[in-house]
């Protein structure tokens, strides 16, 4: 992948990164302090917003792994378009029904518990995909320089 490209991709695996590790330690507990009253029209609030950012960002870190995998492919390339996948599958078969149970039953206490556990596999993964980014993104080799 051309250095343009390698940045881009960088760039977007840190924002997955930072925007994660933010919904995992504030965004995802806090909706435990939300009115009961309140709750279906804040969680639908947040839920449209939050795709603004992330549906974008999730689009473009496939779009850039499934060509890297097709322009360089290696471990690594295929490595972090596995991640990739296995995040898409966490994010639409496990946080988006949990999201959706809560938009239509209202605020769970039990409900957004499981959220913020099984959420760790996405901060997890995320972070992953951000140090493998960043590696590649380093030169090691003394002679380049």
């Amino acid at each position: 992948m051309s250095g343009n490209l390698r940045a881009l991709g960088l760039a977007v695996d840190a924002g997955l990164f930072v925007l994660i590790w933010l919904v995992q330690l504030i965004i995802y507990p806090s909706l435990r302090h939300v009115e009961p009253a309140h709750f279906a029209a804040w969680h639908a609030d947040y839920s449209n917003r939050i795709t603004l950012v992330v549906g974008p960002l999730m689009l473009a870190q496939l779009a850039l792994a499934g060509y890297s995998v097709i322009v360089r492919p290696n471990g690594l390339t295929v490595v972090h378009l596995g991640i990739v996948l296995l995040l898409w599958a966490a994010t639409l078969f496990v946080s988006v029904p949990i999201h959706n149970q809560l938009q239509l039953g209202g605020k769970s206490l039990s409900l957004i518990d499981q959220l913020v556990w099984t959420n760790w596999l996405r901060t997890a993964g995320w972070t992953v995909l951000f140090l493998l980014a960043l590696y590649a993104a380093v030169d090691f080799n003394p002679a380049s320089k």
